[in-house]
């Protein structure tokens, strides 16, 4: 009975149009879907891929050189191509990227292939990649320091006034790159850009691109870093060009241990130029050029000459290149004549021994002390005292000596002494 069921069913949907029409719509959709997915037209794609680029180890190994790009990584148009429905699954990360340096066996630029694979289990081939090579430089690593020249107008300054010593942030740098073109380097320099700014009278600053001297230097494979730090590349320095007003300025010289009572009418001071043109800030109020110190134990009998160096004055620039250096001429009166005074280890007082310490005087570079005192002075009228202070302890054991003279404010100790101590 349920046969005849069956057939009788199939019998009214085989002679029913409606239904055979359902059920050939329906075939016909499976057999295009299986179709379109199985033996479907061929497609292309292209997919962009970042790699990032990694030449050095092997060809370090095996060359012992360095490989330089100017750049970091690489995007890469891959085009594929394959099955619609198989195509549409790749992306950047069904790729492998490598580098071909297998030709690479010389310095100097050259192209390296990019090779590009299918690192999926997608069934597709790649057709294309562009770019296909990148440009590299091969060649032994080098690092050298060089000093920062400064170029600039020096004319840039209103009148009456001048550029001090230039301040920059870095006055050498480190440079690091291709012995190439790091050989080829003759100088490190940065240009000060002016602009518009003209007839200075304030302090300019500036950020200085540094650049190189020499023929053939390719700088971008270059990397410049200062020499405290690097590991962070730089490409500028910064500038300050103080601007300093041109002014006439008197000299003169401190005395330092001078005799409170000196007749200064006794003792005179010249100078092999008494003024000289300078630049100084308008804000340190320099209305001197003060030389340098004198210490009275440099003085004798007689004539004494001191040279200063004008150019290591601080805030003060000379006008004329050509000055380097000041003469002072001292001249003691003959009024004056040296006094000799023994001495010896028992006459030293110690001093600067912590509770603990105990210390012995051992021996002096002079058994004699020099005091120029007026003529009418005697040395066995002249009273002095001498000391050493131990605090700072010397590696030889050998301790300047300060010699007073106690008893005669006119008179003063010529010469330096030492003492040597020993600290238990």
């Amino acid at each position: 009975m349920p046969d005849k069921k069956v057939r009788k069913l199939l019998k009214k949907i085989v002679f029913n149009d409606k239904y055979l029409l359902i059920l050939s719509l329906f075939i016909a959709i499976i057999v295009w879907i299986v179709t379109s997915i199985n033996i479907g037209d061929v497609e292309t794609k292209t997919i962009k891929v970042n790699a990032p680029i990694s030449l050095g180890d092997e060809v370090s190994e095996q060359l012992s050189m360095q490989y330089y790009s100017l750049q970091d990584s690489v995007e890469i148009s891959v085009t594929i191509s394959g099955a619609k429905y198989v195509i549409g699954q790749v992306d950047e990360n069904d790729f492998s990227v490598n580098f071909d340096t297998s030709s690479v066996n010389r310095t100097g630029e050259q192209s390296i292939p990019i090779l590009v694979t299918n690192s999926s289990n997608l069934d597709f081939s790649i057709a294309s990649t562009y770019p296909s090579s990148i440009d590299a430089f091969f060649d032994v690593n080098m690092t050298k320091t060089f000093d920062i020249h400064l170029d600039y107008d020096e004319s840039n300054v209103a009148e009456g006034y001048t550029f001090g010593d230039p301040v920059l942030s870095e006055d050498k740098v480190v440079v690091n790159g291709p012995k190439t073109f790091v050989d080829k380097i003759e100088k490190c320099y940065v240009d000060v850009d002016f602009g518009s700014n003209k007839e200075l009278t304030e302090p300019y600053k500036a950020e200085c691109d540094i650049k190189f001297d020499g023929i053939g230097i390719e700088s971008n494979y270059l990397t410049v870093t200062s020499r405290t730090d690097q590991k962070t590349a730089i490409s500028s320095v910064s500038v300050t060009l103080p601007v300093l007003k041109i002014v006439t300025l008197p000299v003169s010289v401190e005395f330092d241990t001078q005799p409170e009572g000196l007749d200064e009418g006794l003792i005179t001071v010249n100078f092999s130029q008494e003024s000289f043109e300078a630049g100084v800030l308008d804000s340190a109020n320099i209305s001197t050029a003060v030389l340098g110190t004198i210490n009275f134990s440099q003085i004798h009998l007689g004539t004494n000459t001191f040279d200063f160096d004008v150019n290591k004055l601080k805030g003060i620039k000379p006008i004329d290149e050509e000055l380097d250096k000041i003469t002072v001429t001292i001249d003691v009166s003959s009024s004056y004549r040296v006094n000799t005074i023994s001495v010896n280890t028992s006459n030293v007082i110690v001093e600067g021994l912590s509770d603990s310490q105990t210390a012995k005087v051992r021996g002096l570079d002079k058994y004699s002390i020099s005091v120029i005192a007026p003529e009418d002075i005697s040395a066995s009228s002249l009273e002095i005292e001498m000391k050493v202070d131990v605090s700072k302890k010397s590696d030889d054991n050998k301790y300047p000596i300060t010699v007073t003279v106690l008893n005669n404010d006119n008179a003063w100790v010529y010469s330096t002494y030492t003492a040597t101590v020993d600290i238990s």
